[in-house]
C-alpha cells in the first residue's frame, strides 16, 4: 500500500500565484515487484518525499484503485503495470493528462517493438519473434540463448530463460505453450560484460553497476549466465545518449534495463524497462524525477 500524504492545505490564487500543480503518484502492485517488493517501495516513497519536500500537492494512489477522473492533475507519475491499470491511464492520457511513463505507449510496445528497435537502430542482440520451430531457432540464434515473453515484464523466473541446447530449448517452448504465453521473443546470448543501467531522460541523471560483482543484486539469479565482469572500458556518455533516445522513443522517461559491453568497448541493449526498482541508486534516481517534473511544471522557474 502506498504512504499517507496528509492533504494540501487550501490555496488562494491571486494573479501573481497560481495555484500550486497537483501530482498523482501512481504505486505498483506487488505481484509485478517479483523479489524487489522492497525496492520498489523504497524509490516510490523516495520519490513521494523529493516532491514533497518541494511544496508539491501530491496524491498516492494504489493502482488497483484508480480514480474515474484526472481532471485534477497536472501531471501523473505511474509505476503501474497492470493491462486494467494502463488502460485506465491511457484513456486520461488520451483525454489529455501528462502521464510518465506514458500508459500509451506501454501497452503499444511490447519486447518485440523494443527489440526490433533497438536491432535498426544497431544496438540490439539478434531476435526472433514467435518462432516455435526449434531447428529454424537453433540454425538462426545458435547456443546458447534467451526465451523470454513478450506480451508483459517477467513475473517468475519461468518468463525468461536461458537456454544452453536445444533439449532446453524444446522444454522452454513446451512450457511456454502449456502456460498459454504465446507472444514471446528469442534472443542470441552475447558474451561481454553485463551491465545494469538506470537513467531519467531529460536530466544529467544516469547510473550503471555490474550485477554479478561480489552481493550484487539479482532478480531471479539469471545475471550469473554472464560471469564476473571483465570491467571493459566503454563510454558511459555514449550509452546514456542511446538509452534517452530509446526513452524518448518509448514514452518511458524514467527508465533501466540491461547492456552487454564487448570487449572493444562496443555496447548492446538486451533489455530495457518501464520504471526499475533504482536499487543501487534510489536517493539519486528519485532527486532525478522529482526534477524533472518539477521543471515540467515550472518552466522556467
Amino acid at each position: 500500500m502506498p504512504p499517507t500524504f496528509p492533504k494540501p492545505k487550501p490555496f488562494s490564487a491571486t494573479a501573481n500565484s497560481p495555484r500550486p500543480a497537483m501530482i498523482y503518484l501512481i504505486s505498483r502492485d506487488t505481484q509485478y515487484s517479483p523479489n524487489s517488493e522492497a525496492r520498489d517501495e523504497a524509490i516510490f516513497k523516495a520519490v513521494a518525499l523529493a516532491l514533497t519536500l518541494q511544496g508539491e500537492p501530491l496524491a498516492a494512489i494504489d493502482e488497483n484503485r484508480l480514480p474515474t477522473d484526472f481532471s485534477g492533475a497536472d501531471l501523473v507519475l505511474s509505476m503501474a503495470r497492470s493491462r486494467t491499470a494502463q488502460t485506465t491511464l491511457a484513456a486520461a492520457e488520451s483525454a489529455g493528462t501528462t502521464i510518465w511513463n506514458s500508459p500509451s505507449a506501454l501497452l503499444r510496445n511490447s519486447r518485440a517493438e523494443i527489440d526490433k528497435w533497438l536491432n535498426e537502430a544497431g544496438f540490439g542482440a539478434p531476435f526472433l519473434h514467435n518462432v516455435a520451430d526449434p531447428e529454424a531457432i537453433a540454425r538462426s540464434l545458435g547456443f546458447p540463448l534467451w526465451i523470454k515473453r513478450s506480451d508483459s515484464t517477467a513475473k517468475t523466473a519461468g518468463d525468461v530463460r536461458f537456454v544452453a541446447d536445444e533439449a532446453q530449448l524444446r522444454s522452454a517452448l513446451a512450457d511456454f505453450a502449456a502456460a498459454g504465453i504465446e507472444d514471446f521473443i528469442l534472443s542470441a546470448h552475447l558474451e561481454g560484460d553485463l551491465v545494469k543501467f538506470y537513467g531519467v531522460e531529460g536530466t544529467p541523471f544516469f547510473s550503471h553497476t555490474y550485477p554479478t560483482r561480489e552481493n550484487g543484486f539479482s532478480k531471479f539469479g539469471l545475471e550469473q549466465h554472464n560471469g564476473a565482469p571483465a570491467e571493459y572500458s566503454f563510454s558511459v556518455s555514449a550509452l546514456k545518449t542511446t538509452t534517452d533516445a530509446a526513452a524518448r522513443r518509448f514514452g518511458m522517461p524514467i527508465y533501466g534495463g540491461d547492456a552487454i559491453i564487448r570487449p572493444d568497448g562496443r555496447f548492446f541493449l538486451i533489455d530495457f524497462n518501464d520504471w526499475p526498482s533504482f536499487g543501487s541508486c534510489t536517493q539519486a534516481a528519485a532527486e532525478a524525477i522529482a526534477t524533472r517534473a518539477l521543471h515540467f511544471l515550472r518552466p522556467g522557474a
